[in-house]
């Protein structure tokens, strides 16, 4: 195909309503929150205005490629994408630039380059390119244990810098993926187990964090899933090999969840502490999270007006241009405009489920399904950690946030979508 032709083979993304005017909606919603949230505070920053226009304009143009690219070619060298995002995320660990205690960025003059945002789109392309190989059987654990550990590298790697919340994003939209190429609900539940072993091991050690004195029956709480987990194993004739390994893997899960508590950074276990009891420490670790709803909850039904919101303005609302950016949806546009939001990343969520049904190309399928769930993990975090039905995690809001590197990388993700769109009845 010409190039002339394959242009016009990309321009029928314009046929995509359902995709098109969400993202150019939120992109636009996004400038005026962004525009908002520091040019019209007391301060008067402009900077950050230019950055943000700048970010867009690099995000339509890898939009526009990624859209332009055969899907063929993408599955191609999904592998190598792979390989050189998580050389960027080793280099990074050794020669990247430290911001508040973390090394996260490359130091790249006027801009700066976190390599974690460009891996998650690597990370789609890869592991939607080893699930549409039809050998790769995920009942099988040789298979399984393949697509897990692309998944683990990336988690792990990020987790070193250290970031939390974009490390479980990996894990977040691979099991996503997953659960769509097929995998066997009991296998992901047995697969999920230990993170729910670990969060019940983990509630006595929050309680006693935050003064109270546990009985020991809570110390127990993982015993009884275990036991359940053993049964079902037995019961659907599971070899006892497997059985011991499941066990051991939960057992070990409890004992290593203190140790894994030290481990973690002073700010991130206040900040769960902090989401489980804001008031414990409304001027420390709970502040961002009172002061977001209390900013949310002033809004009302149709806001304060663009610009005039009070906890912006006088700067109770932290990282309100990054983090909190909803919060300052919620102030100044009111519900109508917060539930306004919400609809558009329906839609566009929806639409990319629909297009993942719709091809009929499998790597098409899993490319489409990781685009989306790479939008609906950071759609969803972002908001409940706003609306302080999660902790703190520093994920920022697709296409509304300030952000250059995400901001590309969620646009890059649309173009996947309007590529996958133009290309439905390819094999």
């Amino acid at each position: 195909m010409s190039d002339l032709r394959r242009f016009w083979h990309w321009r029928r993304w314009l046929r995509e309503p359902l995709l098109t005017v969400p993202v150019v909606l939120l992109l636009l919603i996004g400038a005026a929150m962004v525009c908002s949230a520091t040019l019209l505070c007391e301060d008067g920053r402009s900077g950050p205005i230019f950055r943000h226009g700048v970010a867009i304009l690099i995000g339509l143009g890898a939009a526009a490629f990624f859209a332009w690219r055969p899907l063929r070619e993408m599955n191609s060298y999904a592998a190598y994408a792979f390989i050189a995002a998580m050389v960027l995320l080793a280099a990074v660990l050794v020669v990247g630039e430290v911001q508040f205690g973390a090394r996260r960025w490359f130091d790249m003059g006027p801009v700066h380059l976190q390599p974690s945002e460009p891996a998650k789109l690597a990370f789609v392309l890869c592991l939607a390119a080893y699930l549409a190989n039809k050998r790769h059987d995920l009942r099988r654990p040789l298979w399984l244990l393949g697509a897990l550990g692309l998944m683990i590298l990336p988690f792990v790697l990020v987790l070193r810098e250290p970031d939390l919340g974009t490390a479980l994003s990996f894990p977040g939209i691979g099991a996503i993926m997953l659960i769509w190429a097929g995998l066997p609900w009991l296998t992901f539940a047995l697969l999920a187990s230990p993170f729910i072993t670990v969060g019940l091991s983990l509630f006595p050690l929050l309680a006693h964090t935050a003064g109270h004195s546990p009985p020991l029956l809570w110390r127990l709480l993982w015993i009884p899933l275990v036991a359940t987990g053993v049964m079902i194993l037995r019961k659907r004739g599971v070899a006892w090999l497997f059985v011991v390994a499941f066990a051991v893997l939960q057992v070990g899960a409890a004992l290593e969840t203190p140790r894994i508590w030290r481990a973690l950074e002073p700010y991130q276990r206040e900040r769960v502490v902090a989401f489980l009891n804001p008031e414990c420490d409304p001027a420390g670790a709970g502040y961002q999270v009172i002061q977001s709803k209390i900013a949310i909850g002033s809004g009302n039904g149709t806001g304060q007006g663009f610009g005039r919101g009070s906890q912006k303005a006088l700067a109770f609302l932290p990282r309100q241009h990054t983090d909190f950016i909803y919060s300052v949806v919620g102030e100044e546009l009111g519900f109508a405009g917060a539930a306004g939001v919400l609809l558009l990343f329906a839609v566009l969520i929806l639409r990319g489920v629909t297009l993942a049904v719709q091809v009929r190309s499998s790597f098409a399928s899993h490319v489409a399904i990781g685009a989306t769930a790479l939008i609906f993990y950071h759609v969803a975090v972002n908001i409940a950690m706003t609306l302080g039905l999660a902790p703190v995690t520093g994920l920022p809001l697709p296409f509304i946030s300030f952000g250059g590197s995400f901001l590309v990388v969620a646009m890059a993700a649309v173009g996947l979508l309007w590529s996958v769109a133009a290309r439905r009845n390819e094999y």
